[in-house]
């Protein structure tokens, strides 16, 4: 088989392990010689494990959840980048979001539901939460997966970095310090969530390790203590304090994680650090800048033009 008669739909065939054995071994040959053909087919694998990883656990859901609650969250696993399109905002994801969302409305019958119950506060602002940490767990997923676009903007000017995400959560945010426990902060992303517009701060240590950060305005301010989840090898400790919420996510163990939200939770607490303004620059004496004496045994122009004129 020539490999140039090879498309790329072959390349998401053989993906998706559609191929027979002559095709599947045409295109491992192509994939063999061809760089470019080899790196989009392992991100058509990654992407076919982030949809898996988006979209499996809501078909999971129980079958008396109301379609507006799917859509929702549907919404929310989606965490893209608000300023430039990301892979999942493409046309075909969303295709395959609106297919997932008919398959289990047609498996569960969401559609003919007539009556709901609706949960107490407690329950919902529990809910609330779980779904804010799943985000945070597939957003450190995502962005930590490629260093090419893991933030959006970087930590050079960290007041710049925590006033530009404070304007798009609508409430005062900043990176904690971390430097203490060995992290240091890269930068940081707005990102949508269920509960609005959020940030993603990330931070890594010397050996290359990346924890992040995730800080959402959730909509009742209570505090709540930490909460602790776990998504494949990635561990995530969630809480409330004050009107925000906060995930530390990494692939740590809980023990290791928890040092670190604790480290957060006490950095959070004391506030954000108040840096002096800058010294003003002192403004030069006039007198000062009047000129200086001339030299001895020089004589001045003037006198010397005076000379010439006698």
């Amino acid at each position: 088989m020539n490999a140039h008669r090879l498309t790329e739909d072959d390349l998401h065939a053989y993906v998706d392990g559609q191929l027979d054995g002559t095709r599947r071994l045409a295109v491992e040959r192509w994939l063999a010689e061809d760089g470019d053909a080899a790196r989009r087919a392992e991100d058509y694998r990654t992407q076919a494990s982030l949809l898996h990883e988006l979209f499996d656990p809501v078909l999971r859901d129980p079958a008396d959840a109301p379609v507006e609650e799917l859509t929702d969250r549907l919404k929310g696993r989606l965490a893209i980048n608000d300023n430039r399109p990301a892979w999942h905002a493409r046309g075909w994801v969303r295709a395959a979001a609106a297919v997932a969302l008919v398959v289990a409305g047609a498996t569960g019958g969401w559609f003919g539901r007539s009556v709901q119950t609706t949960p107490s506060p407690v329950a919902q602002q529990n809910r609330t939460l779980a779904t804010f940490a799943q985000e945070a767990t597939q957003a450190h997923r995502f962005y930590t997966a490629d260093e090419r676009f893991q933030v959006e903007l970087g930590a050079d000017n960290q007041d710049e970095l925590n006033g530009w995400l404070s304007k798009r959560v609508g409430r005062e945010v900043f990176g904690p310090d971390l430097g203490k426990i060995g992290y240091r902060l890269i930068g940081g992303r707005s990102l949508p969530t269920d509960l609005g517009a959020g940030a993603q701060y990330m931070y890594a240590n010397e050996g290359g390790k990346r924890i992040t950060l995730f800080v959402g305005a959730p909509p009742a301010g209570n505090n709540s203590s930490f909460s602790f989840t776990q998504n494949g090898d990635v561990a995530t400790f969630y809480w409330v304090e004050g009107p925000l919420a906060y995930a530390i996510a990494g692939r740590l163990s809980k023990e290791e994680l928890l040092d670190i939200a604790k480290a957060v939770y006490n950095d959070v607490k004391a506030g954000p650090p108040r840096r002096d303004p800058p010294p003003e620059q002192k403004q030069p004496d006039q007198q000062t800048q009047q000129p200086q004496d001339q030299p001895h045994g020089v004589q001045p122009v003037s006198d010397t033009q005076k000379a010439k004129d006698s």
